[in-house]
Order: C-alpha cells, then sequence, then structure tokens
C-alpha cells in the first residue's frame, strides 16, 4: 500500500492536536475549512463505526457547492473510494454495515462501509433536522444559521448511543455527543452568537481575544505591504522590516495560543497567513488587489467587524434577508449527474435560482460613475423568502447584482457590466426587463469618444442580448434624501399591510446589503440624508463599499414606490424599530 502523507496547517493543527470534544473555528478563506471538516468525518469514521452524524447548512445548495467538494476530496486523497468506501444520496449496498440509529431515507446521507452516517440537513427546509438521535454535530458556514431553529431542532437530536460511545460503554469516545461549527466572521449582530464561544478566554485567562487578534490583522496587512514594496525594488532593508513585523506577529499569537475551556470547548480565529506555506503571499496580495476592502478584511483577513448602527437603512436580518435562493432539488440533481465532481461556476446560472421567477419580466436599477458602475436585479413576488410562505403583500425581491470599474475610460465597461447580466441570465425565458433609469445616466461620458449617454449604451447593450427593453423613472431630478429615507423607514418597518416588503439574497447581494449596512445617515437643517462621504476618491473606501450599490437599489425603489410617502403624513418614523 502506497504511504499517504497530510499535512495540517497552522489553522487545522491545534484542532488535530487538541481533540477537544467540540469545536468553533472562526476562518477566513484559505484556511482549509472545508478541508478541516475533512479531518473531523475521518476521526468520527474510525472512532465511532456506525455513529450518525448531523451535517447542517443553511442549505442544500451550500452544503453541495461549498463544503462537501473540498471534504470529500480530503477523504479521497487518505485512501477513500466513492462507490468503494463510502456512496452519496444514495441507498447504501447491501453489504455495508447498518448504522445503530435505522435511517429509512438516503437522498441526503452519505454513508460509508462501516456503518458511519453523515445526515446532511438544510434548514431552508424546516422539519429535516428531525429524526434519528446523533452523535455528532457538524455546521458550516454556522453564522448564516437561524440559532432558535438549529437549538430546536438539530441540537436536541444529539443524545442516545450512550451504550455504544459514551459513558455507559466499554470504551468511551471523547467527543461523542460533541460538535464542530465552522464559519467566516460573523458581519451581523444575527450571527455574532458564535463568537460567544470564545469569551472563555476572558473569564478563565484573561485574555482580550478579539482585540489582540485584530491587533494581529492591523500587523499582518502592514506586512503585506513590505511584501510588495520589496517585490517591486528588491531593497535589502526590507527584509530586515518583514522580520521584524513576522517577529511582532508572532509574539501577539503567543498571547491568544489556543487552549480547550473547562467545558470542552476549543474556539480558534485564522486567516490565510496561517496557510502561507500553501498559498504564498502572491494570494494574499491578489485579493488584496481585487476584492473590495470590506471583504478581503472579513473574508481573507478574518478581522472582528463592527457593524455602523446609526445607519440610512434599518434592515434586520432575520426580518429582511434570506439565504435560500438556490433551488436545492435542481442543485441537488445537477451535482448527482456529475457524480458530485462539483467544479467553480457550475452554478453560476439563473437556472438554480429558486427565487428567480424565469417566466417574469426582470427589474434593473443602475447607478453609473467614473469610479465604478452598479446594477441591482430584482423581482416583485407574493412569496416571503425570508420566511419561506406565501405573502399578501408584495415582496419586492432583491435577487441579484453585478459591477464593473473603468480600464481606461471607454465603453467596456457598460459592455461588461450588461455582459455579466446577460450570461448570468441567458436562460431566463421572459425576455423583458423593467429599466429603472438613472437620471445622471443622461448624461454622456466625458471620457468616451461617443455621441450615446450611459443610459442609451446600456440599452442598446441590452438590445443586443435580445432583450425587450421597458424604461421607467421619476419626474424631476434626484428626489431628497430625506424622502428616500422616510419611504424606506415606511418599507422596512412594515407597519402598514398594504405597503410592500423588502426582501434581499444574502448570497448574491453581499455588496449592496454592505453599502446599504454601512450607509450612514446625518441630520441636515432638520432633514435626514445619507453620509456619501464614502464616494470620495480620497475617502480610503473602496467604490464597491460606498454608497454606489444603496444608490442603484434607492432609484428602483423610489421610483417604484414613492406614492408610500402619503403613507407618512403626520407620522414620526426616525426611531421606528
Amino acid at each position: 500500500m502506497a504511504e499517504i502523507k497530510l499535512y495540517g496547517n497552522q489553522a487545522q493543527l491545534p484542532k488535530l492536536l487538541l481533540r477537544a470534544p467540540c469545536e468553533v473555528s472562526v476562518e477566513g478563506r484559505g484556511t482549509g475549512k472545508s478541508f478541516d471538516i475533512g479531518f473531523k468525518m475521518d476521526a468520527i469514521i474510525r472512532s465511532m463505526p456506525g455513529a450518525v452524524v448531523a451535517l447542517t447548512g443553511k442549505t442544500y445548495g451550500q452544503l453541495l457547492t461549498r463544503t462537501l467538494p473540498s471534504s470529500l476530496k480530503l477523504l479521497n486523497q487518505i485512501g477513500y473510494q466513492k462507490d468503494v468506501n463510502y456512496v452519496v444520496g444514495r441507498k447504501p449496498p447491501t453489504w455495508f454495515k447498518d448504522s445503530y440509529e435505522t435511517l429509512n431515507k438516503f437522498d441526503n446521507v452519505i454513508s460509508f462501509s462501516n456503518g458511519t452516517r453523515f445526515a446532511m440537513i438544510s434548514q431552508s427546509e424546516p422539519g429535516s433536522g428531525r429524526g434519528a438521535n446523533v452523535d455528532y454535530e457538524i455546521a458550516d458556514e454556522a453564522l448564516l444559521l437561524d440559532r432558535e431553529q438549529y437549538n430546536n431542532e438539530v441540537s436536541p437530536t444529539n443524545r442516545g448511543n450512550l451504550e455504544f460511545f459514551g459513558r455507559k460503554s466499554k470504551r468511551p469516545i471523547a467527543m461523542h455527543h460533541g460538535f464542530k461549527f465552522s464559519t467566516s466572521m460573523p458581519m451581523n449582530k444575527e450571527g455574532r452568537w458564535i463568537l460567544e464561544y470564545g469569551d472563555y478566554y476572558k473569564t478563565e485567562r484573561g485574555i482580550r481575544l478579539f482585540d489582540i487578534w485584530n491587533r494581529v490583522v492591523m500587523l499582518q496587512v502592514e506586512l503585506l505591504k513590505v511584501v510588495a514594496e520589496y517585490k517591486a525594488t528588491h531593497k535589502a532593508d526590507l527584509v530586515a522590516e518583514f522580520r521584524q513585523q513576522m517577529n511582532e506577529i508572532n509574539r501577539l499569537k503567543q498571547q491568544i495560543t489556543p487552549f480547550v475551556s473547562k467545558e470542552g470547548v476549543l474556539f480558534t480565529l485564522s486567516n490565510a497567513f496561517d496557510n502561507l506555506e500553501m498559498l504564498g503571499f502572491d494570494y494574499l496580495l491578489k485579493n488584496q488587489r481585487l476584492l473590495p476592502l470590506l471583504i478581503f478584511m472579513t473574508e481573507i483577513m478574518n478581522m472582528y467587524y463592527a457593524k455602523v448602527e446609526d445607519c440610512f437603512y434599518s434592515i434586520q436580518e432575520h426580518k429582511h434577508v434570506y439565504y435560500t435562493g438556490y433551488d436545492s432539488d435542481r442543485v441537488r440533481g445537477a451535482a448527482l449527474q456529475v457524480g458530485y465532481d462539483i467544479q467553480d461556476g457550475m452554478f453560476d446560472s439563473s437556472v438554480y435560482d429558486r427565487d428567480c421567477d424565469t417566466n417574469a419580466p426582470l427589474e434593473l436599477g443602475f447607478d453609473w460613475g467614473s469610479s465604478i458602475c452598479v446594477m441591482t436585479v430584482q423581482q416583485p413576488r407574493y412569496w416571503d423568502f425570508v420566511n419561506d410562505c406565501p405573502s399578501e403583500a408584495v415582496c419586492q425581491t432583491m435577487i441579484n447584482e453585478f459591477f464593473t470599474k473603468p480600464d481606461g475610460g471607454d465603453n467596456m465597461m457598460i459592455r461588461d457590466l450588461i455582459g455579466k447580466f446577460a450570461k448570468y441570465y441567458e436562460h431566463h425565458a421572459c425576455r423583458q426587463v423593467i429599466y429603472y433609469k438613472d437620471k445622471y445616466g443622461d448624461h454622456r461620458n466625458p471620457n468616451v469618444m461617443n455621441n450615446s449617454t450611459y443610459n442609451e449604451m446600456a440599452i442598446a447593450e441590452l438590445q443586443k442580448y435580445s432583450w425587450t427593453v421597458i424604461e421607467e423613472e421619476h419626474p424631476g431630478m434626484e428626489p431628497k434624501q430625506s424622502d428616500k429615507y422616510i419611504l424606506w423607514n415606511i418599507i422596512l418597518g412594515e407597519q402598514d399591510p398594504h405597503v410592500p416588503r423588502f426582501r434581499a439574497n444574502g448570497d448574491k447581494c453581499k455588496y449592496s446589503l454592505i453599502s446599504m449596512n454601512n450607509a450612514k445617515v446625518k441630520t441636515v437643517e432638520g432633514q435626514m440624508k445619507k453620509d456619501k462621504k464614502s464616494e470620495r476618491p480620497d475617502s480610503g473606501v473602496l467604490p464597491e463599499e460606498a454608497t454606489h450599490f444603496s444608490d442603484a437599489v434607492d432609484k428602483l425603489i423610489y421610483t417604484k414606490y414613492m406614492s408610500y410617502l402619503s403613507i407618512s403624513d403626520g407620522d414620526d418614523f426616525t426611531n421606528m424599530e
């Protein structure tokens, strides 16, 4: 038998060495989160044959497209063979051993030959977590989970089988009835519950974990500047500066060395620096260059993020944002067709979106500018995707977004933006779009030798892709910011049953939500206005994170629903929750 060698990176080693019954890992991209789940699956298979494990995600689409590919890849690398040692989504062969808990359906189960079963559970399908007793819990991207639903459906099933693996057995297994929660850094208060598991650092040893971690992250970002400068100049003195900063980073990290709590919980923070041997500095520099700053700092560097509280938009995650946009059955069917060999970009098409009505027009809103051009894609629905039920009031549903940056001041920016949209929706049956005009888009681009305006060029590009364009615009120029503020509070407050609801796809509209959640409100001469300082070239805020996306959403919503402003007569909405 060929020798198999695997190496754990600095993010994975504490979990492999400390072997805590319960693990909570808050990690950035590039740390090997899904591989880490693969390591845990292997440990469970070896130590608890015949166990049933709950593998929970927000949707089946999330589990099939993000979690399983890398986890199963790890298992394959260490010798597991698909259809020999395990099967996915079908009844196991007769020669496979049974699990201690009887399972009758295998559509969402990974079965191993020694009887171990991993039951995939989707929170988008309430009740899927109820059933047989389980011996361990694994949750990927735990920040997206509805904590109350998880505690009601999944956690109570983590019981029983003590005679096989627990205190009543001859050889108790420490991890039995434990859990592993893996997630990226929460960016809103609804996901902050996952960070509470790290409170023991302070209560047991007086360590201010998140303060020290953020200092580490900021030093790492400064180190990237040194690396970038060295690559450009090869100055010898930069080598000494690199070593000095790396030593300080390591000194600080020693202060937050992972340890297991008295309750048996191991909480860890990590980012791509913990996997440098595999990724290299080029990975970090590339992502720093290409990603919006906020996304880079949270999703790559894993920095603890504090949300803006004095916000122009009173968006509440649990009330207005959903993560169930994938059509789970279609995704599962497509994954099955390729034997769960899922490739990047495989699901980048509207045919896999359950929140997109292919037989209805798409509504488009824009914000045109010299630094960025953005598009919001929406549809009105009588289905509430947050609560997953019919709605008497229309739900104005933000289902997607696109943006492009200039590449020299020619028409390619608009062509690229419309091209991205057209490719994603090339299979959309209704070839009609409602084009909500940005009045500033009627101006001509001074950098383009062309008589067309932004709007004219965009409409012409849409027509090239066989889209019929229906133009809508509000009278006059830009409405007052105070009117927009009041309208948003009416809509988001949901106090009147006749007023439309606003719903947003949290996976597809990430930048729009970042833009809206970080748009501060200011009072000018007694009126509420949006603080747009982030759009200034010297603001230090990347265009994707500034208020451009929120402006595009504003223009569509205001043009379509400005008549509801009459509801606000005589009312004070400034303190509405």
